[in-house]
Order: structure tokens, then C-alpha cells, then sequence
């Protein structure tokens, strides 16, 4: 295949080969997923002293491990969206995987939290591109008849990597050390370093997979004379047509607040389950990430499969679906705050857990999809990329290291503050919800591009 412009009729659901390409970009995603998210559920095993193998991290350090990673990966977005637009997709997604790959295996060899930062900014950086890529990718080989579903079982690839990070690597890093045979003698790593290198091991198995299936699919539904047309468009013209828009505008804003509750859930809440179970019922790393994991990946693996086949129905008869089921997604996700930060009861927790991902999945499904439903054809991974962009400026810059300063100060002090902190990102999700409403209900109806659906009038050609 290749990148030369080309259409698709309005009945079909894609190209032919949409499915593997799906499968190809899902694995990449699962593997960058892994790797993002492999510290979050190793924490106890770096706040071991260094005579005890860790590097002796406090709440405040490790607060930082998300701005080291996330400051350089949201920045670079403002222009690497821009790559996928013009560039072959293949070159972005190989070259980003193998960056990965390499940051998180140096990432095992680190000696104090200075490397680890260092480390952790070169994963983000060499991250960056890769999600506008694989956005551009799916847009292309999936019409809207089928987008949403498609996004969403792309996304069970993320589901899969967390529920395998907090597993897998929480369990690897709960063995003290690995002694590795190096003929007379041997090299002894701890837990946490093997869990860096198995998982960068898998990701250079993906990398070779994608190497020799990956192909570059052709440019879909730009046309002449229309938006940014067919040409290659300046990266100052690209950016321009995408921030004039106010529906993607009021999407930046509540995907920012979207970020705020996946740093409370990924990051913090398996500390606060530790806290929690370790003393109670003895859990290690392993048993509290896999329970703070499984239970919100599985409710939004079945939310994002539900919520992309209804959006996509609801979508062919009403230019308001895809919106609509965020809406009802947000409406889900609101009240579990209460019980997360609550309750001590596994069962319950799960249950909240398990309803909240129903309401992510609904989101999750309909971000991208309905993005492109008011942005120009020819500027999606520059959308894509600067949603990420969003987040790390408003959100992703100051929020875990004032959250692990806070926490370091609650604990010095003999208490903790994660169970209000927990609690409060209720009225975070609160926020989202009324801002989707206004999006649904003021600009939406002028921002919505092409054909709408049961008409044959054409809006913002």
C-alpha cells in the first residue's frame, strides 16, 4: 500500500486489510503501554534503601517519575502529530518502538533517581510520535460506519498492558534478585531491574513483528478544494485549522480531566491499595497490582466494545451519537470516586472499579472518532497529538509531584491524604460531564463536518 490520497464509498467499512493493520497497531500499542506504565506498579520495590536493592525513593521523588516522562512526551506533540500527517505512518511507528525499547531497557541499569529520570525522559520522548501515527492509521483503513469499534478494540491492547504491567511486573519485581549465569560467574539483578528488561524484551519482539507486516496505508477522504485539501499543508496552517475549532477545544479541556483520573488510577490508587492490603491481608506488589488493574481494565474492555458498537449506530442515524455515549459514560463515572477512596472492602472496591472502566470504556471509544467528526481529514494526528499536548500542560506537568510532596508531608505527619485526594476526583469527573453537555448541546451542531447522517446536506465542506 501506500500514501497517495484516495476515497472510499460511504457504504464501506474500510479497506480490506483493516483488521490486521488493527492488530498491527494494537500490539505496538500494548507494548508502549507496558513500558509507560511499568514503574507505576513496582513503587514499593524503589522505595527499598540501595543496600536492600532499591534506590531509596521517597513519595516526593517518585512523584516526578510522571512529569520526567510525560513534560517531554506532551510537549513534542505540538509538532510530531504533524509527521504522521505528512510522513509515512510505518517509518513513525517502527522508529518510536524501537526508542522505547531502548530507554526502558537503560531504565534497568539506572543507579539513582537522577538516571531514572533521565531515563524516563527519554522513554516520553521517544514515545511522542507513535499515538498520532497509529490514529492516522486506523482513521485511514476504518470509515466512520465502523470507526468507533474499530478505536475500541485497539484500546483493549492498552487494557491487556496494564493488566500485564501490574501483574507481571509487580510480581517480577517482587523476587529479591535473578542470578544470571555468566560462565564462572554470574550477575545478580534485582526484581524491579529484571522487570525493565523482560519488558523491553518484549518490546523487541513486537518491533520485528511489526517490521516485517506493518505496511504504510493510503491517505483516505481528503479532498480538493476542501479544508486543507490533498497538498501538503504547513505545520502553521495544520495547527491553525485544528485550533479553531471549539468542540476540539472543549475535548482538550475534559481530556485533560480525563488525565487527571488515569494519574489518581494508575498511578496513585495502587499505592493506596498497597497501603491497604499489604497490612491487612499480606499482598505484595503483585497480588495489589494485578486487583487495581483488573478490575478497572475489565469493566472498560467491555465499555469500550459496548460503547464503540452503540456510538456507531447511534452515529449513522444521529450526528450527536458518539458524543451522546461519552455523556452516558461520564454520567457512570462520576459517583465511584465516593466508594474508591471510601471503602477497605475488596469486594466493593472491585465493583466501583468495574462499573467506573464500564463508563471509561464509553469515553475511551468515542475520543479519537469524535474528533474527527469536526477536524479537517488531512489534520488528524496533529488533533491526536495535541490532546496529549493538552494534558501535559495543564495536567501532567505540576499534578504527581504536588500529590507526592503533599503525601510526604501527610505521612511525615503520620497520616495520608491519598483516600481525600481519591475521593475528591469525583467532582473532577463532575466538570467532564458538564462540559460534554455543552459540547453536545452548543457546538457541536456548528462544528460538525460532512454529510450528516439520514440528510444529503453537506456542513463545513
Amino acid at each position: 500500500m501506500n500514501d497517495a490520497p484516495r476515497s472510499l464509498s460511504s457504504d464501506s467499512p474500510g479497506t480490506p486489510d483493516r483488521w490486521f493493520m488493527l492488530a498491527y497497531v494494537g500490539i505496538n500499542y500494548f507494548v508502549l503501554y507496558t513500558h509507560r506504565n511499568l514503574v507505576n506498579y513496582i513503587q514499593p520495590a524503589l522505595m527499598k534503601t540501595v543496600a536492600d536493592g532499591g534506590l531509596g525513593l521517597t513519595d516526593a521523588e517518585l512523584g516526578w517519575l510522571g512529569p520526567a516522562w510525560s513534560v517531554p512526551y506532551c510537549a513534542a506533540q505540538l509538532f510530531v502529530g504533524y509527521l504522521s500527517d505528512r510522513y509515512r505512518r510505518r517509518t513513525v511507528i517502527l522508529s518510536s518502538l524501537m526508542a522505547s525499547v531502548l530507554a526502558l531497557a537503560a531504565m534497568g541499569l539506572v543507579r539513582d533517581i537522577n538516571e531514572l529520570l533521565l531515563g524516563r525522559i527519554l522513554l516520553g520522548l521517544g514515545q511522542a510520535c507513535a499515538i498520532p501515527a497509529m490514529a492516522s492509521v486506523i482513521a485511514d483503513c476504518f470509515t466512520p460506519r465502523t470507526r468507533s469499534k474499530a478505536v475500541a478494540l485497539y484500546l483493549f491492547s492498552y487494557n491487556c498492558a496494564l493488566i500485564a504491567a501490574g501483574k507481571y511486573g509487580g510480581e517480577i519485581a517482587d523476587v529479591e534478585s535473578f542470578e544470571i549465569p555468566l560462565g564462572s560467574t554470574s550477575w545478580v539483578i534485582t526484581g524491579w531491574r529484571m522487570a525493565h528488561f523482560a519488558f523491553a524484551g518484549v518490546g523487541l519482539t513486537g518491533w520485528l513483528i511489526l517490521l516485517v507486516l506493518l505496511k504504510e496505508p493510503s491517505r483516505t477522504e481528503r479532498k480538493e478544494q476542501q479544508g486543507l485539501g490533498t497538498a501538503t499543508s504547513s505545520v502553521w496552517t495544520t495547527l491553525g485549522s485544528v485550533f479553531r475549532v471549539p468542540s476540539f477545544l472543549l475535548m482538550c479541556l475534559i481530556f485533560a480531566c480525563n488525565s487527571i483520573l488515569g494519574r489518581v488510577q494508575q498511578f496513585w490508587l495502587p499505592q493506596h491499595y498497597y497501603n491497604i492490603f499489604n497490612k491487612s491481608i499480606g499482598w505484595g506488589q503483585g497480588e495489589t497490582g494485578f486487583f487495581a488493574t483488573v478490575w478497572f481494565q475489565a469493566g472498560t474492555m467491555g465499555g469500550l466494545y459496548l460503547g464503540g458498537l452503540l456510538a456507531d449506530r447511534l452515529a449513522n442515524r444521529w450526528f450527536r451519537g458518539r458524543l451522546t455515549i461519552q455523556l452516558i459514560g461520564w454520567l457512570a463515572m462520576a459517583p465511584t470516586w465516593f466508594l474508591l477512596g471510601t471503602q477497605e472492602s475488596a469486594g466493593i472496591l472491585a465493583g466501583g472499579m468495574f462499573v467506573y472502566g464500564l463508563g471509561l470504556g464509553f469515553y475511551q471509544a468515542n475520543l479519537w472518532t469524535a474528533a474527527f467528526e469536526v477536524i479537517d481529514p488531512a489534520a488528524r494526528a496533529t488533533a491526536v497529538g495535541l490532546l496529549n499536548l493538552t494534558t501535559g500542560l495543564l495536567i501532567m506537568s505540576w499534578f504527581d509531584p504536588v500529590i507526592g510532596a503533599l503525601e510526604s508531608s501527610a505521612k511525615a505527619a503520620g497520616g495520608s491524604l491519598l483516600d481525600t485526594m481519591i475521593t475528591s476526583a469525583a467532582g473532577v469527573s463532575g466538570f467532564a460531564l458538564l462540559l460534554t453537555l455543552l459540547m453536545v448541546s452548543v457546538t457541536l451542531p456548528r462544528d460538525y463536518i460532512g454529510r450528516r447522517p439520514g440528510t444529503d446536506i453537506a456542513v463545513n465542506p
